[in-house]
């Protein structure tokens, strides 16, 4: 087993985010370094065994990502709601079993 590296943020907050289908802004670092700044709507948070990885919907990419927390540097929890998007994106998401 490998250790998971730790992030710089609390999963009970992104959770929340979750359930209440708020917007995130994040700063997020890839493998390079290479920073980019997101508006994202998170949607599930999955525990691998190197890696803990938000699920949400990218603004900038219109689409899907997979976000490591390990590599979330700065992240704010915006006051704009998706009501509805979050369950209707989560049926997108493949099935883990």
């Amino acid at each position: 087993w490998h250790e998971i590296p730790p992030g710089c943020f609390e999963a009970a907050m992104l959770r929340a985010a979750i359930r209440e289908e708020r917007m995130l802004e994040i700063t997020y670092r890839d493998e390079l370094g290479n920073e980019t700044v997101r508006r994202i709507l998170p949607l599930m948070l999955a525990y691998f065994v190197g890696a803990v990885v938000l699920a949400a919907w990218c603004e900038l990419r219109q689409d899907i990502r997979h976000f490591r927390l390990d590599r979330i540097w700065t992240l704010d929890v915006l006051s704009e709601r998706r009501q509805g998007d979050g369950h209707r994106l989560r049926k997108l998401l493949p099935d883990i079993q």
